[in-house]
């Protein structure tokens, strides 16, 4: 699988006009607050279901917002 976004040209080159920033994904997967938070699953779907982790769906898939993940903890 090919990964094309500004930081790479059409080739899988690293494009010479890249400043180095890193663009954050707004929405975390579990996986991603899992290994954020150093936690297990279980843990994870045991804050979700109680409320203290605000998380959604979307289809079959939880996500959480970055900036609740940041003013949580």
């Amino acid at each position: 699988m090919t990964r094309y976004d500004e930081r790479y040209d059409e080739f899988g080159y690293e494009r010479e006009d890249y400043d180095g920033t890193v663009q954050l994904n707004e929405y975390l997967t579990p996986r991603e607050v899992m290994e954020l938070l150093a936690i297990g699953k279980n843990t994870f779907y045991r804050m979700v279901q109680s409320g203290e982790l605000p998380a959604f769906r979307v289809g079959k898939q939880w996500r959480v917002k970055r900036a609740v993940l940041e003013q949580l903890f």
